[in-house]
């Protein structure tokens, strides 16, 4: 099951969607077939069917939601980093020079990665190295804000430039795991065997039934598949059409490039902090 899990992520949207469709009119078809051998006899099989597309109605409409909601916490994660690499940005000015160049050179490193990760169609390899890329420029960052620590006397500063990093770091893991957080594997192999089971329901009742039936049926898988297609490419951070876009962190780039201009323009001593969330 999970070999099947992994070959339907790793196909494109497009070809996704027609088999789907392919083998959901085929459910129909076999269902039609079983029908004319052996006709319904129950006076009334549309109460079956009724219940049928209710139930799958229902499964639709919660996983929807439940993609939905994935979606839009990756977004505020992604904010959250945004505004905490920036809040760390401001924190910088309360360090001595030489430790606030040396954070201020390596945090351009770390944020770069963090967009890297964050990238939409980035292959395993590329996030690999854009993880270790990560990880030693944040241990560059972290050894800056320890040198900035012992410098700085104040201890209400040391706690913000402490706190601000500290922050940016979790944020930084909570992003991680929104974009690692996809729909059950349990819940996406039901999404594609309760369909198949109520296409061959539907087809079996109207065996029987004339051509416009099988056009409805038709036209009811086509609405299904797209349902189906917009649940795989939320379930997709990394490979869908639905982008999650990264503006919060290349406004960051922009800021961090726009500090490290002033500060080899002026550089601040740790006489003359300023603070900003």
């Amino acid at each position: 099951m999970d070999a099947l899990i992994l070959a339907m992520e790793a196909a494109p949207i497009w070809l996704l969607a027609l088999a789907m469709f392919v083998l959901f009119a085929l459910a129909v078809q076999l269902g039609r077939a079983l029908g004319r051998r052996r006709p319904p006899k129950d006076s009334d099989p549309g109460v079956l069917v009724s219940a049928s597309l209710g139930l799958m109605a229902l499964l639709l409409g919660f996983t929807v939601s439940m993609a939905v909601a994935r979606y839009d916490e990756r977004r505020s994660q992604m904010v959250a980093e945004g505004n905490a690499i920036g809040t760390f940005i401001y924190r910088t000015d309360l360090m001595p020079p030489e430790p606030r160049a040396q954070a201020l050179g390596a945090l351009e490193d770390y944020v770069a990665a963090r967009v890297e990760v964050g990238r939409q169609g980035v292959s395993k390899d590329e996030l690999v190295e854009a993880r270790r890329r990560q990880g030693v420029a944040q241990q560059k960052v972290w050894e800056a804000v320890v040198d900035a620590t012992a410098a700085v006397t104040d201890g209400s500063y040391r706690m913000l430039i402490v706190n601000s990093a500290n922050e940016m770091f979790d944020m930084a893991t909570a992003r991680d795991i929104a974009l690692e957080n996809r729909l059950p594997h349990t819940l996406v192999l039901l999404l594609l065997f309760f369909p198949l089971a109520s296409m061959v329901l539907i087809g079996y009742v109207s065996g029987q039934s004339a051509r416009a039936h099988v056009l409805a049926s038709f036209e009811m898988i086509l609405l299904l598949v797209l349902v189906l297609a917009l649940i795989a490419d939320l379930n997709r951070p990394r490979r869908g059409t639905i982008v999650t876009p990264q503006e919060v962190m290349i406004a960051a780039q922009e800021q961090l490039r726009e500090t490290q201009a002033r500060a080899k323009a002026a550089p601040r001593t740790p006489d003359a902090p300023k603070t900003g969330e």
